[in-house]
């Protein structure tokens, strides 16, 4: 029997078509532990079939390690996100079997290699650093006195309606009573909050990021700023209220447009309304990014979260949220540059040599950048002479030197040789590495990028491949900044952390958790990797550890001492504490919940799979229904036993469940 034919049985047995109605029947209790087995030994049967024997899957880049390696070789991090996204592989998105290529995803390459070579070799001249400052008072704030006016004129047309019975509606700008009465009675609720905003004498001189019609999200933005890229200075000179709660006393800044904004950090406001602070962040843009830098309150992401959370409070004071943090004025000064034009580009249009026509020109440029974009490994003649033929083609048509040369290079970093982790052999027989390819997989492995100039001279040395040279080679990438890629996206994988954002929390039961704290509790499994790398602590730290790595954010969330900024640093925890370890982190338990409650099987699986390497088998198809309970109160253990009624159920939850019931100390 194949495992195919095992699996038609296990999923007939768990469906309850087997035994047949007209045979013998056997218990619940051989049911299940036949069931157990089964399932064991599928899972078993599906690693052995899944195994490549030690062969290794020829593979193109995915998307991260492209965007890396076009870095490496353009000399700024261009924008990648048209190209397919890599992470719905169901494992790592280094796995060969799903990065596959398609012909539409050669034009896709092409293109978007095409927008980063224009960018790169592009001959605008250096940009002026400018200062630019915003009184939020002549825009944002004007918003409110705006509405507040607009506000108390529908009162009043409603009012003189109401109060008459010779005109029509029409004449007052409503439909019929009925809807005179409901804007006249929203106006009035809504008046509050704009009054109340209004009636501050701040308002006049800056402005609150305050909430508008009780769910929007205000932004104070800066004028656009310049495409070239490079660094920007922002100042936000801005104070809270002294009786606001300690986590509503942030601003988030981001990048973009008004629609689509890249939240880029956040910054507690450190200063008061009566004296505020002047608050300054460094941000580096790349070429090409194109909008304006915007300042928001810390608030939920989500708008369900925000309204909830207003009509609570709107409950509470007959108003809704009040104003906490005041911007007297937002400045942002750029760019600066610490070199124009950057040093790729000399690499991408050297010199042209004496006597060197344009063919011969042409030729060495190609040879030279496909000889770096395929990692060393020289192009064929054959390949360089199609690409000569293209440029000079160009040329005839009436095309200059460099819009010639961006279509070669173009085609080189979106052709099979540069896309896929080529490692040719002569036969079909396992061979050793070469130090070249050693020196390739090593960098992609740490770095997701190509291998550096040290790296590739012991390569051509002949020495990366004697196990101290390479010892101390991997030493030195895992302490390069660059080596942060491999351990955010191995954390990524290999914990799932993409379940991270799947859900959005009720802020009527977890008003602490917003965006703010997702973001830094992410961070927060990256760093704590990092720290056990380069600290070099036994593994075992992972699980269980004295201190936790934590920013401002966390400290307050965690019940910790106090601590400043948002990076983050490590922080002793008391013995009696369930934080240290990933098992005691925010982002395991926010995994395993559905934003409203905890899911202990679902933390149970998480356990087995990601951690201990003993996946459960996946659930049957036919899971009994729990709405037959519907209207019964039922506590979440109850809920989770109740499965173990059915065999099908039982099987696996006797496992899953006791690991999830351990961490039910910590909510949703």
């Amino acid at each position: 029997p194949t495992a195919e034919w095992w699996s038609r049985i296990l999923a007939a047995i768990n469906a309850g078509e087997m035994p047949p109605m007209d045979a013998e029947k056997i218990s619940d209790a051989e049911k299940a532990a036949f069931l157990a087995d089964l399932s064991v030994q599928m899972v078993k049967a599906r690693n052995i079939l899944s195994d490549s024997g030690g062969e290794t899957t020829v593979r193109r880049l995915n998307r991260r390690e492209y965007q890396n390696t076009l870095e490496a070789l353009l000399g700024f991090r261009p924008d990648v996100s048209a190209l397919p996204a890599d992470d719905g592989t169901g494992g790592f998105d280094t796995a060969g079997a799903s990065l596959f290529f398609s012909a539409d995803q050669f034009e896709q390459y092409r293109a978007t290699a095409t927008s980063a070579l224009k960018i790169a070799l592009s001959d605008r001249e250096k940009p002026r650093s400018e200062t630019q400052r915003v009184e939020p008072e002549n825009t944002h704030s004007k918003e409110y006195f705006d509405r507040e006016e607009e506000l108390l004129d529908t009162i009043k047309r409603a009012d003189a309606f109401l109060a008459q019975d010779k005109k029509p509606p029409q004449d007052f700008g409503f439909r019929d009573v009925a809807h005179a009465k409901k804007q006249s009675e929203r106006s009035r609720t809504h008046l509050k909050q704009m009054q109340d905003y209004t009636r501050r004498p701040q308002a006049r001189d800056g402005a609150f990021l305050l909430r508008y019609k009780g769910h929007k999200r205000p932004a104070i933005s800066t004028p656009k700023v310049n495409t070239a890229g490079g660094r920007y200075i922002l100042r936000v000179r801005a104070g809270a209220y002294d009786d606001s709660p300690e986590r509503q006393r942030y601003l988030e800044y981001g990048f973009g447009s008004p629609g689509v904004n890249q939240v880029l950090g956040h910054v507690k406001i450190p200063g008061t309304v009566a004296s505020p602070t002047v608050v300054e962040i460094s941000v580096d843009l790349e070429p090409g990014a194109s909008g304006a830098f915007q300042f928001l309150w810390r608030d939920y992401q989500e708008q369900s979260s925000r309204y909830a959370t207003h009509v609570m409070q709107r409950a509470e004071n007959g108003i809704g949220q009040l104003p906490v943090v005041w911007v007297d004025w937002v400045e942002v000064e750029g760019p600066f540059f610490d070199e124009w034009p950057n040093t790729a580009k000399g690499d991408l249009l050297s010199p042209r040599r004496r006597g060197e026509d344009n063919a011969a020109y042409a030729r060495r440029l190609i040879q030279t950048f496909a000889i770096r974009a395929f990692r060393q490994r020289p192009p064929s003649d054959e390949f360089v002479d199609k690409l000569l033929q293209r440029y000079l083609a160009r040329r005839e048509s009436g095309k200059n030197h460099v819009e010639s040369i961006i279509d070669s290079y173009a085609l080189i970093l979106s052709s099979p040789s540069f896309i896929y982790m080529l490692e040719p052999r002569d036969s079909d027989r396992p061979k050793p590495l070469t130090d070249r390819e050693l020196a390739v997989r090593l960098a992609y492995f740490l770095w997701s990028a190509p291998p550096d100039d040290e790296l590739l001279a012991a390569a051509e040395a002949g020495t990366l491949s004697r196990p101290d040279v390479l010892r101390a080679q991997t030493a030195r990438l895992l302490k390069d900044p660059r080596s942060s890629a491999f351990v955010s996206s191995f954390a990524h994988q290999w914990l799932d952390m993409v379940r991270l954002d799947m859900f959005d929390f009720d802020a009527r039961f977890h008003p602490e958790f917003d965006q703010v704290v997702r973001r830094s509790a992410r961070q927060e499994i990256y760093s704590t990797i990092r720290h056990v790398l380069d600290e070099k602590l036994p593994l075992g730290t992972l699980l269980k550890a004295d201190f936790v790595l934590v920013n401002d954010v966390l400290a307050d969330f965690y019940g910790l001492p106090p601590v400043a900024g948002s990076h983050f640093r490590r922080v002793p925890v008391p013995s009696t504490s369930p934080r240290g370890g990933l098992l005691g982190t925010a982002a395991i338990h926010v995994m395993g919940a559905d934003g409203t409650r905890s899911v202990p099987a679902v933390r149970g699986s998480w356990v087995l799979k990601h951690l201990l390497h003993d996946p459960p088998p996946p659930p049957p198809a036919n899971i009994p229904q729990l709405s037959r309970l519907s209207g019964e109160p039922r506590s979440g253990r109850d809920l989770q036993t109740l499965h173990q009624d059915a065999p099908q159920c039982a099987q696996c939850h006797r496992k899953i469940d006791p690991i999830g019931f351990g961490l039910e100390n910590f909510t949703a």
